[in-house]
């Protein structure tokens, strides 16, 4: 092969000072012209009978399989990116669904909590209001009691004073029933 490629590059080359020589007409009348097309048509049945053209041609067929094997990954990447999109964005949806129910059920829980706490603290309010009315009529009771005490010490004292200035023995007598009556 190399001795072929040696040979057409010889005939080039011994054809080469004739291109200086050359004379005005057309290309086919021109012998350098001439003996470059006939040196490249010998290269090129050099070429062919080797099967240059064919692992040229094989080459480029290889390459354009791997071209349109990547054609068709690049086809199955694609679908399968948009089979993914469509899940991902199906499950963003599902999210949002799922996040909506749970502040709508937050929503409500809140609110019920609210109720629950409404409903407490009238209790709460009804209890301490009967708790306070309670210690209003207990200190009511025992606000009567220290007056009736009082009166009746006040009435016992003035009793005596009177009965101190008539002085008579009944009077300690009347007291001491008095007493024995309210107790």
């Amino acid at each position: 092969m190399t001795r072929i490629l040696a040979l057409s590059a010889s005939f080039a080359a011994l054809g080469a000072p004739m291109a200086h020589a050359a004379t005005d007409g057309p290309w086919y009348t021109d012998p350098v012209k001439g003996l470059a097309l006939v040196a490249l048509i010998i290269f090129f049945a050099i070429v062919w009978r080797a099967g240059g053209f064919k692992a040229i041609f094989g080459a480029l067929d290889k390459r354009g399989d791997e071209i349109n094997a990547r054609i068709e990954e690049a086809k199955t990447l694609r679908d399968q990116a948009k089979k993914m999109l469509a899940d991902a964005e199906r499950q963003q949806k599902r999210a949002a669904e799922e996040a909506q129910k749970i502040v709508d059920q937050a929503h409500a829980d809140a609110e019920a909590m609210l109720a629950q706490a409404e409903t407490d603290l009238e209790e709460r309010i009804t209890r301490r209001k009967a708790q306070a009315d309670a210690r209003i009529a207990r200190a009511e009771a025992e606000a009567v009691e220290e007056v009736r005490t009082a009166a009746v010490d006040a009435a016992t004292r003035a009793v005596r004073e009177m009965l101190t200035a008539s002085k008579t023995d009944s009077f300690d007598a009347a007291a001491s029933e008095i007493e024995k009556a309210l107790s």
